[in-house]
């Protein structure tokens, strides 16, 4: 109890880890929603995750000079009586969904994670958000199929891969199926990490990425040397007419119409 105060006392950020579990159920307080919750986490990895976003705030978007105008921009759509479309493309164990759909209440986040096992837990973390759809597949370019190629890899890293193969294949939706989908929702913000498929996602058929406001993207470089992974994705985006703020391990891109 001492320990808890203490915490409280101290930290500012939104949200304080209360348990230092790295299995089992992980206690968090949320000081923005004045509530307390839990995540499941099945290892150090998923703990690692569950730090990320509820730690080191991995998208907590107040450290933006432009956050304010995202916000409004959130609050028109709204005033609009519609619904802003959050896309979490390589949601894992679902933290970063929860992020999100919390932090923007009234919007609906599209949680896509092609793995079974992290699906499964995610599902599972995000019980009870009525505000979450879940889609066991994987983001790309194109419909079509993928394996994951790592499957003995950590929770937090499987790769996919284009495949034809029947066998242990996963479907793969474009961006422009889901928007076509949701097509009564309205664009706010997509968060993609997809572990290097980003070369495929980036492709082609990306016209999608001037309509959101605001586009969130980890690289993948650092993972796969010489393969000039961000290309297509610095392709696309050097024609856009958008803000592009590098921190930590994300870039954020924020269109400037």
């Amino acid at each position: 109890m001492i320990y808890l105060i203490r915490t409280l006392a101290l930290r500012r950020e939104r949200y304080i880890r209360l348990v230092p579990f790295v299995k089992g159920k992980i206690y968090f307080y949320d000081r923005m929603g004045k509530s307390f919750f839990n995540v499941k986490v099945r290892d150090p990895i998923d703990s690692f995750t569950a730090d990320q976003i509820f730690k080191y705030n991995d998208y907590d978007l107040s450290f933006l000079k432009r956050y304010d105008e995202l916000l409004e921009r959130y609050k028109h759509i709204c005033s609009l009586n519609k619904k802003p479309l959050i896309i979490d493309c390589g949601a894992n164990i679902g933290f970063s969904a929860m992020h999100f759909a919390t932090t923007f209440s009234t919007s609906l986040v599209v949680s896509i994670e092609p793995e079974s096992n992290n699906f499964r837990l995610m599902k599972e973390n995000c019980n009870g958000f009525g505000n979450i759809e879940f889609l066991n597949n994987a983001i790309g370019s194109s419909d079509g199929r993928v394996s994951i190629n790592n499957s003995d890899d950590h929770n937090n890293a499987f790769r996919t891969a284009r495949s034809e193969s029947d066998e242990g294949y996963i479907e793969v939706f474009s961006v422009n199926r889901i928007l076509q989908e949701h097509k009564e929702l309205v664009p706010f913000i997509i968060k993609i990490d997809i572990e290097g498929f980003e070369d495929d996602l980036f492709s082609t058929n990306t016209e999608w990425v001037e309509k959101f406001p605001l586009l969130i993207i980890e690289t993948h470089d650092w993972m796969l040397p010489k393969q000039s992974n961000s290309q297509n994705f610095l392709k696309v985006i050097s024609n856009q007419n958008r803000d592009f703020i590098h921190r930590g391990e994300n870039i954020f891109s924020i269109s400037n119409n």
